[in-house]
């Protein structure tokens, strides 16, 4: 048996990088799983794949967590599906990447309602069903705790993400239901190839001696597999993390250089 066997839980964002890895984790220890992206050709595909994988009951439905009507849509398809979850991981796709004055207001509404109004309504719309208690993570990234250059979406949603999972935390706490955050740094993802190939453009050099760069900042000297993410969120899942609530694990390879 599985560490997740006999439970349910639902992974937003989760038809390729960070969220099929987390999918593939829990379903992998025998969690049946509701799975969620806005492309509905990956979504099913990932679905097809898990399941085939894992053996575990894989249910994929479309959500654009940046349309308030996908929302309400996916919130009532949910709960239609199922009466009870254990576990919800509430996994973002990637916001705009630029200087703040390159950023349109348009961006800003569709990533707060990515970031925010999707996080809000999901908890309060799904806590009826924690009937049992629960863990609830939430995936940020590394620029929660340091600033970055052309990040001003992704570090100030995110931040405000991690301090309303604090928040849930504590008000949350006496119901048995752990909230905990993510702080990921630099994983083998199409994102990050993407980056790679932006700042290879910018500073005319190659994307491996734009990849070797990063890998220098790491003190462990390499960058991350989405995997390694998806074993941390089972982890945080499992009985075995049964005291933690209320944290922002990063999970970066050390190169995040405060030690909070």
């Amino acid at each position: 048996m599985g560490t997740l066997s006999g439970k349910f839980g639902i992974v937003t964002a989760a038809s390729q990088g960070i969220g099929l890895a987390i999918a593939r984790a829990m379903a992998s220890e025998g969690c049946g799983l509701i799975i969620s992206s806005s492309n509905h050709g990956k979504i099913e595909a990932a679905a097809r794949e898990i399941a085939g994988e894992s053996g575990s009951a894989v249910e994929p439905k479309v959500f654009d967590m940046q349309s308030p009507e996908s929302l309400r849509d996916f919130v009532s398809s949910v709960k239609k599906s199922t009466k009870k979850i254990d576990y919800l991981v509430v996994n973002f796709g990637d916001p705009t990447v630029a200087p703040f004055l390159e950023i349109s207001a348009e961006d800003w509404r569709k990533y707060t309602n990515m970031f925010l109004h999707s996080s809000v309504t999901l908890i309060r719309e799904f806590l009826p069903l924690f009937i049992d208690g629960g863990s609830i993570v939430f995936v940020t990234s590394m620029t929660t705790k340091q600033a970055y250059e052309g990040f001003s979406i992704s570090g100030s949603l995110r931040a405000a993400v991690v301090n309303f999972a604090k928040i849930l935390s504590i008000e949350l706490g006496p119901r048995n239901i752990r909230v905990n955050c993510i702080s990921q740094g630099y994983f083998m993802t199409d994102r990050l190839r993407k980056l790679l190939e932006m700042r290879s453009r910018r500073n005319h050099t190659t994307v491996e001696e734009e990849k070797l760069k990063i890998q220098r900042e790491i003190p462990l000297g390499r960058i991350g597999e989405p995997s390694e993410i998806g074993d941390l969120v089972v982890f945080l899942c499992s009985p075995r993390s049964s005291y933690i609530t209320g944290t922002n694990i990063s999970i970066d390879g050390g190169i995040t250089r405060y030690p909070y």
